[in-house]
């Protein structure tokens, strides 16, 4: 038990307590009493903390996603705070800043962390590239950095010129680097490099001049992750990446590729005015998806393009004339053809419909199609004028397309900017007469009414050769009040 005194007050009558006192004057409370009154006490603490009641582990941390001369600004703060940021493992120095020179010199003179986790510049127009890259050099040699990021901003504009080359050896000590990101550099005579344990590369609007690309891949025997972006000046790219499973290239330059990648399982290619000649992946295993994006009117075609992509389980392709793409294609094995999922986006041309169930027949495992037409707003730009008269009348379907299609594993199909044409019913007419597994056809975004589609609907329930299949149509334009309007059609 504990005992406590009580006084009176002389001014007042003293208030009754709730514990009578005994003769001496003294309560007593009990042990459940004191325990709960120091819960209150701490609850009443635990309220008032504050930042400063925190680590200097998490404060570090929290600075250290801070640009780095925001974060040298909370020295004023306390004694407790004043040399608190030269313990972020980061430097990070974004294109808003002024004398980035003397920033990254007076940070690396006061850093005390052993090691820079994150090394982020983005170099303004009037930066002091010279200095600003020797600073670079001593970080990367004498603080074991992890990832790097350089923007070089000033490449931003059209004068090719502008492109500030990134100095010979500065990547001969990134033992320790696992991201490089470079942003407008110049790639030239780079010297050393040693990126054995670079895991991400990411390139864009880099100038590469004569091989140094290829010479700084050739040290990256466990990057997983490539991306070359808006890199015009990239025209032959070879290299050997044993571990890659991420490939990106958008480039308008690139002619010559050939890429041992036998762990690849993402592809992306992305080229508008492409003279690609040559596509080759080599040793491929397990690739999953591939997208290819060759919507220009110039691209004339790759014989081994879609020998390649061919292989994956999900292949998007985006091309301006399909002719061009798979007319000019050789495939030498089909047994390497693996697709399963086949998303085909094109302009609804006459030339290029027609080329369909050919393109669908080079799939034999093909289990899901969904062709994108795009490029148009009315019936009228699809054709010329002569040929829009030919098709106007929509009972004449005509037999421009082949009788049988080999679609025997076609389980969905899905038709997005149907316009009910007649070479677009030719075309359904063959696919649904063909697939004999077809759980679902959907049309979306469709232009017109439903009654410009009851024909069109009966012929399909006619000519559909799975007894299974549904015919779905998806479109809130078929009847304006409604939102959401689904119509399934046995």
């Amino acid at each position: 038990m504990i005992h406590m005194t009580t006084q009176p007050t002389n001014n007042s009558k003293p208030s009754q307590p709730a514990v009578q006192p005994d003769d001496d004057g003294w309560i007593t409370v009990s042990r459940r009493r004191r325990r709960k009154a120091d819960a209150k006490r701490r609850g009443r603490i635990a309220c008032e903390v504050t930042i400063n009641n925190l680590p200097n582990s998490i404060l570090v941390h929290i600075l250290s996603i801070l640009p780095t001369t925001q974060a040298a600004q909370t020295c004023v703060l306390s004694r407790r705070w004043r040399y608190l940021w030269a313990y972020i493992p980061t430097l990070i120095i974004d294109e808003y800043s002024r004398n980035e020179a003397y920033k990254i010199k007076k940070f690396l003179q006061l850093c005390r962390s052993p090691y820079l986790r994150n090394v982020s510049l983005a170099l303004g127009e009037s930066a002091d590239y010279q200095s600003c890259f020797k600073w670079l050099e001593f970080a990367m040699k004498h603080k074991d950095v992890e990832e790097l990021s350089l923007e070089v901003s000033a490449s931003r504009w059209p004068n090719g010129n502008l492109h500030y080359s990134l100095p010979r050896n500065i990547l001969s000590h990134s033992q320790f680097l696992r991201v490089l990101v470079l942003y407008g550099c110049k790639l030239q005579d780079i010297g050393t490099v040693d990126l054995r344990n670079a895991r991400k590369l990411s390139f864009e609007k880099i100038n590469v001049v004569g091989n140094s690309l290829n010479g700084l891949l050739a040290s990256c025997t466990r990057v997983e992750i490539l991306q070359l972006k808006d890199s015009d000046s990239v025209t032959d790219l070879s290299a050997n990446l044993p571990e890659l499973k991420t490939l990106i290239l958008m480039c308008d330059g690139l002619k010559f590729a050939k890429l041992t990648v036998p762990k690849l399982k993402v592809v992306k290619f992305q080229a508008y005015n492409s003279n690609l000649e040559s596509f080759l992946l080599l040793g491929l295993v397990d690739l999953m998806e591939a997208y290819i994006d060759l919507d220009g009117e110039d691209y004339h075609g790759c014989p081994d393009l879609l020998q390649n992509v061919g292989q994956a389980k999900q292949l998007s392709i985006h091309c301006f004339s399909l002719e061009m793409m798979f007319n000019s294609s050789v495939i030498a094995d089909y047994s390497a053809i693996k697709v399963m999922r086949f998303e085909l986006k094109t302009r609804p041309y006459k030339s290029n419909l027609l080329l369909i169930p050919a393109i669908l027949e080079l799939f034999p495992n093909l289990e899901e199609f969904k062709l994108h037409q795009y490029g148009c707003r009315s019936r009228r730009e699809w054709y010329s004028d002569e040929e829009a008269e030919e098709t106007s009348t929509e009972t004449n379907y005509g037999d421009n397309f082949p009788v049988d299609c080999s679609l025997q594993c076609l389980k969905r199909i899905s038709y997005f900017n149907y316009n009910n044409e007649k070479l677009e019913v030719q075309l359904v007419k063959l696919l649904v007469q063909n697939a004999i597994v077809l759980e679902n056809i959907s049309f979306f975004n469709c232009f017109g009414d439903l009654v410009e589609y009851l024909d069109f609907i009966e012929i399909l329930k006619t000519y559909k050769a799975s007894p299974k299949a549904e015919i779905i149509f998806e479109d809130e334009l078929w009847y304006p009040d409604a939102k959401d309007f689904r119509v399934a059609i046995s």
